[in-house]
């Protein structure tokens, strides 16, 4: 009899093997895939996915090879090819190991450089105009790759038609891949897609292992298995680190059967981390263990009395943001607009020159949703130079100031795309202005958000839509006039830590 079994369960719950079946979907995850599917269906080339060691990296990554072996019959198959360690000792290597992968037939491995670099060419252009398949290259443990042959990589990105990328590279990298990237301009400016896998907060890690169990048991209607307070724990040693909360869970099961218990509490969790962890790290933890349950209890009570204050993690909220006058919508699905959630968010959004035939009323209308007698006093303040609203002369500067929106209407894992983006206002404004968008484009938006985790206020063009699911997104890119298709960037990760300064309600 398995191990497992003693508590009802008809399948290890915490295994270390990347099982695709276990992996928890929390919203990073969810949109990670979407993205990473979005961009291999159109052949947007290269994407990467950074995060620290246990993070879910190899999980999601097997995950996604099974979301794309399902094909619909009006789409084209995919063929996926996974090499799990790309730390070869020449270029001439790796050409070979990719040519191995891709199951080039024919192939001779006394064959030099250029020439197989030519078999690889020619057959991709074979998989991918001939047979119309999408071909796949899945690289793990990204950070490995040697500097020659990222240069390879790069190469294979300029194998294309005039209308798509014929190999589609998907690189999953521990976080030092990012300063290999910024080191190599030519290979990150053909980065299509690059997202940061991060830790799951309190509640994620608590869904997560609820999740996994719920999967592995024999029914639904056993009681929990782990005590609030032992879930507490759990996060307090691990920090949210998906492969850190598999392997503690699963030492917490081993004690459970060995000490014939059907509930893990406070102290069964305690002694599993005393037998995991070094000494001082035993220590460090209990030291700070009497503050981690004064938080959860002042989050829990909180929580009970106001939704808004039962946030994703046990970050302090702001008392004053719970009690303010601003419009707050109390679904989980909504959040309100974040005013003041750290210093650094920049106190102006950017200045622009205004263009000839613009008026004072049509700049605040594009720039901020509407043109409320709060938002015009805020403005003029920071602009003493206008006199006259009326009478608003060509190239006058105007400064914007940083003015959050009281409440933005967009949820978690809502899609927005984005036509023309950057950090500069007035270059963006100028794009969202011309006239050929307007003439051969769906209605826009200028939109523009900051994140306290991410530097600076970022502007974009987006479609006057909003979207929650990526079908629908796919298929809003394909109407688009084909110029435009190729540089369409989709915004989403949306939070309690956005701020956003448009007003405006997108249509959904």
């Amino acid at each position: 009899m398995e191990y497992y079994h003693i508590l009802n369960f008809k399948k290890e719950p915490f295994s270390n093997s990347p099982e695709p079946e276990f992996l928890f979907q929390s919203p990073q995850h969810t949109t990670c895939l979407q993205m990473l599917e979005l961009a291999v269906r159109l052949r947007r080339g290269l994407n990467v996915v950074i995060g620290d060691v246990g993070t879910g990296k190899t999980t999601l990554c097997r995950k996604l090879i099974q979301n794309f072996s399902f094909t619909t019959a009006d789409s084209p198959e995919i063929e996926t090819h996974l090499l799990l360690d790309p730390e070869l000792s020449s270029t001439q290597e790796f050409l070979q190991t990719v040519s191995l992968l891709l199951g080039i037939k024919g192939f001779d491995s006394k064959q030099n450089e250029w020439h197989l670099k030519e078999r690889i060419k020619n057959y991709l252009f074979s998989k991918g105009v001939d047979e119309e398949k999408i071909i796949v290259l899945i690289i793990d443990e990204g950070q490995k790759i040697p500097k020659a042959c990222l240069e390879v990589l790069r190469e294979f990105l300029n194998y294309e038609t005039n209308n798509q990328k014929l190999l589609q590279i998907i690189i999953f990298a521990q976080k030092e891949f990012r300063a290999t990237l910024n080191k190599r301009n030519n290979l990150s400016d053909r980065v299509n897609f690059l997202y940061y896998l991060k830790p799951l907060n309190f509640r994620q890690m608590r869904e997560m292992i609820n999740y996994r169990i719920n999967l592995a048991r024999e029914s639904d209607s056993a009681q929990p298995l782990f005590s609030f307070w032992a879930l507490a724990l759990i996060y307090m040693a691990t920090r949210g680190y998906p492969r850190k909360v598999v392997s503690l869970c699963h030492q917490v099961i081993l004690m459970m059967i060995i000490r014939g218990k059907k509930k893990a509490g406070l102290i069964l969790v305690k002694n599993c981390i005393s037998e995991m962890a070094k000494p001082l790290f035993i220590y460090a933890k209990w030291a700070t263990v009497s503050i981690l349950i004064i938080i959860v209890l002042v989050y829990s009570t909180i929580a009970f009395f106001n939704q808004y204050l039962a946030a994703d993690s046990f970050e302090q909220k702001t008392v004053s943001a719970a009690v303010s006058n601003s419009p707050v919508n109390s679904s989980n699905d909504n959040f309100p607009a974040v005013q003041n959630i750290d210093n650094k968010m920049p106190g102006n959004l950017g200045t622009i020159r205004v263009s000839e035939g613009s008026t004072f009323w049509q700049i605040l209308k594009n720039i901020y949703g509407n043109a409320s007698s709060d938002i015009v006093y805020t403005v003029l303040k920071a602009n003493p130079q206008i006199k006259d609203t009326n009478k608003l002369l060509s190239g006058t500067i105007i400064t914007f100031p940083s003015i959050p929106a009281d409440y933005v209407a967009l949820k978690k894992g809502d899609l927005l795309i984005q036509i023309e983006g950057g950090k500069d206002m007035e270059n963006v404004y100028n794009a969202f202005m011309k006239d050929f968008y307007r003439q051969s484009m769906p209605p826009l938006v200028f939109f523009s958000f900051w994140n306290k985790r991410e530097e600076g206020i970022k502007f974009a063009v987006i479609i006057d839509k909003c979207f929650n699911n990526i079908k629908d997104v796919e298929d809003e890119i394909g109407r688009l006039p084909a110029q435009f298709t190729a540089r369409t960037i989709i915004l989403s990760e949306w939070d309690e830590n956005t701020a956003i300064f448009n007003r405006k309600i997108l249509p959904r």
